[in-house]
C-alpha cells in the first residue's frame, strides 16, 4: 500500500514523532517568529483595544530581536516546534517541566527530518537556539497568566539560557549534556497547563507556512464560536497581518495572492470548510472562516480547552461585548446622529452588508422621510430600492470617474510615446555621432536637399541672418533621423545599437 505524506513524516529518520504535541496558548496567539523569508526587520508589533470589565484598554504584544543574532525566521520554528515535542514528552511522562531540559542537536536534527552529516545544520540549530534566546517579548496586558489568573505586562523571553556541552556550569563544572532553561514566565504558562493540544504531522504537511500559521490561530478561536449560531470568526485583514506576521497590502488583489495559497490548503485539507473575503470599506477588509471537519474533529477530542485569549480576540465575546473594528464603530455614529438607537444601529451592523449600510446613509437625504432613523433602518432590513435621484447622482459620479480614468490613461499614453520617441531620437543621434565626417556631411546635405520649398527659401534666410530658428532646427533634425533610418535599414550603415 502506498504511504500517504502523514506516514511518511511519522516514520522519519526512523523515530516516532509524536501526532499530537502541547502547545502554549499565548505562543499561539501572537506572533513570535516571522514568516517572510530574507527579512531584515528587528521587531514585530500587535496592538488592539479590547474591553476588559467596564474598562477599554490598549494591549500591546511586542517581539524584539538582537541586532547581532537577528530575528527568528522559518528555520528557527522548526527547531522551536521539536523543542515543544520534547515538552509535551515530559509534561506527559512527568506532569511537570524542570529546568533544565536537556538536548542533543543530533536528535533535533532528526526529530526536524534533516540530515545530520557534515556540520551544516548542527550550526545552524545551534545559531537558532541562540537567536531564540536573544529575542525577546513585551507584554502589556496581552500575555494571560493563567496560574495567576491575569493578564501580565513584563518583558521576558521564552528561553533564559542556553549551556552548551563543554560549556562551564554555575558550580564551576563542565557541561556533559547541552542544557536548555525555559525562561520563568514560560514555564509557568507550561506548568499551568496553559496549553492546547495541535496535530504536529498535520501542521509540518501543509507546504504553505501561512496554512500552518493559520492553523495555530484558527484552532484557538474556532473554539470561541463551536457553540455559537453563525459558526463563523472573522478577522481585520491588518490584525491577521499583525497576528501572522506578514507585511500587508494596499490592494485587496495582492491581498488576496497573499493569503488565499494558505487559506486554500486549510479548506483542501479540510481544516476549514470555506472562507470569504469582505471589502469593509476602503482602508481594509474582512476575512470569515467557517470550521472544517478536522477543525471539529479537533474540538470534539479536546472538550475541556478553554482559552481567556477568546474574549479579547474575537469578534463577539464569551461575556457577550461586541467588539467592533473602526469602520464598523463609524457606522454606529453616523447611524446614531439620525437617531438610530444605539442596539439598533449594533444590531444592523452585525447583519447586514457594510456597503449597504453606507450607501444608505448616503441616500437618506435624497428621501422625504419625516422619521429618518425609521425610514433607514427598515429601508436595510428589506433592502429597498435606493432613491432615484440618489442613483442619478452616482451614476454621474461613476461617469466622471470613467472620464478621469481615460483621461489619465490617455495622458500616459502619451507620456510613454514622449519616451519612446525620446529614446529613438538619442539613439539615432548615438548613431550620427559615431560616423565619420564625410558620412555626416553627405547626411547633412541630403536633408537639406529633401525639405520642403517653404523650409529651402526659409533656411537661406536664416542662414544670412546667422541664427536658426528652433521650429527650422526641429525640422531639419526630423529630416535627419529620416535619412540615417532609411541608411541602416538599406545596410548603408550599421546600427550600433544593435551590436
Amino acid at each position: 500500500m502506498k504511504k500517504t505524506k502523514e506516514d511518511l513524516i511519522k516514520t522519519n529518520n526512523g523515530i516516532d514523532l509524536p501526532k499530537i504535541i502541547n502547545t502554549e496558548v499565548n505562543l499561539l496567539i501572537f506572533p513570535f517568529f516571522i514568516l517572510e523569508r530574507k527579512s531584515k526587520k528587528l521587531e514585530t508589533e500587535y496592538k488592539d483595544i479590547v474591553k476588559r470589565g467596564n474598562k477599554k484598554i490598549e494591549i500591546i504584544w511586542n517581539v524584539s530581536a538582537n541586532t547581532k543574532y537577528g530575528y527568528p525566521g522559518l528555520f528557527d520554528r522548526e527547531v522551536h516546534k521539536v523543542i515543544e515535542q520534547i515538552i509535551s514528552e515530559i509534561l506527559k511522562k512527568d506532569g511537570e517541566i524542570k529546568n533544565p531540559i536537556s538536548f542533543s542537536i543530533y536528535d533535533l536534527c532528526n526529530r526536524m527530518g534533516i540530515t545530520t552529516s557534515g556540520g551544516k545544520n548542527y550550526r545552524k540549530v545551534k545559531e537558532a537556539l541562540e537567536r531564540i534566546r536573544m529575542t525577546g517579548i513585551k507584554s502589556e496586558g496581552a500575555f494571560y497568566h493563567k496560574g495567576q489568573k491575569e493578564w501580565i505586562s513584563k518583558v521576558f523571553g521564552l528561553y533564559d539560557s542556553i549551556i552548551f556541552r563543554g560549556g562551564q556550569l554555575e558550580d564551576g563544572s563542565i557541561a556533559e549534556k547541552n542544557l536548555l532553561y525555559l525562561g520563568n514566565i514560560y514555564l509557568q504558562s507550561l506548568n499551568s497547563f496553559n496549553i492546547k493540544p495541535i496535530d504536529y504531522t498535520y501542521w509540518r504537511i501543509l507546504e504553505s507556512k501561512i496554512a500552518s500559521r493559520l492553523y495555530e490561530i484558527l484552532g484557538i478561536k474556532f473554539y470561541g464560536v463551536r457553540n455559537k449560531k453563525e459558526g463563523f470568526i472573522r478577522y481585520k485583514y491588518s490584525t491577521l497581518c499583525q497576528l501572522l506576521p506578514v507585511t500587508p497590502h494596499s490592494y485587496i488583489s495582492s491581498a488576496k495572492r497573499q493569503l488565499n495559497p494558505g487559506n486554500n490548503e486549510l479548506r483542501d485539507t479540510g481544516f476549514i470548510s470555506k472562507y470569504e473575503w469582505s471589502e469593509n470599506g476602503n482602508d481594509d477588509w474582512l476575512i470569515y472562516y467557517w470550521p472544517g471537519e478536522r477543525a471539529k474533529e479537533e474540538m470534539k477530542r479536546v472538550r475541556a480547552f478553554t482559552s481567556h485569549q477568546e474574549e479579547d480576540l474575537l469578534p463577539e465575546s464569551k461575556r457577550g461585548v461586541k467588539i467592533f473594528s473602526k469602520e464598523q464603530v463609524d457606522l454606529v455614529n453616523k447611524l446614531l446622529e439620525l437617531n438610530v438607537s444605539k442596539v439598533t444601529a449594533e444590531n444592523l451592523i452585525e447583519n447586514n452588508d457594510q456597503e449597504l449600510i453606507k450607501k444608505w446613509i448616503e441616500a437618506i437625504n435624497y428621501t422625504n422621510a419625516e422619521d429618518k432613523a425609521a425610514y433607514i433602518v427598515k429601508a436595510i432590513r428589506e433592502n429597498w430600492q435606493f432613491p432615484e435621484e440618489y442613483l442619478r447622482e452616482k451614476r454621474e459620479e461613476q461617469r466622471k470617474e470613467e472620464e478621469e480614468k481615460i483621461e489619465q490613461v490617455k495622458i500616459k499614453m502619451q507620456e510613454e510615446r514622449n519616451k519612446k520617441r525620446q529614446e529613438e531620437i538619442k539613439k539615432v543621434e548615438q548613431i550620427y555621432n559615431s560616423l565619420d565626417p564625410s558620412q555626416q556631411e553627405e547626411i547633412k546635405i541630403e536633408t537639406e536637399n529633401r525639405l520642403p520649398d517653404f523650409w529651402k527659401v526659409q533656411l537661406n534666410k536664416e542662414r544670412i541672418k546667422g541664427k536658426t530658428s528652433k521650429m527650422l532646427e526641429v525640422v531639419l533634425e526630423e529630416k535627419k533621423r529620416e535619412i540615417i533610418k532609411e541608411w541602416i535599414k538599406s545596410g548603408r550603415i550599421e546600427d550600433i545599437n544593435n551590436k
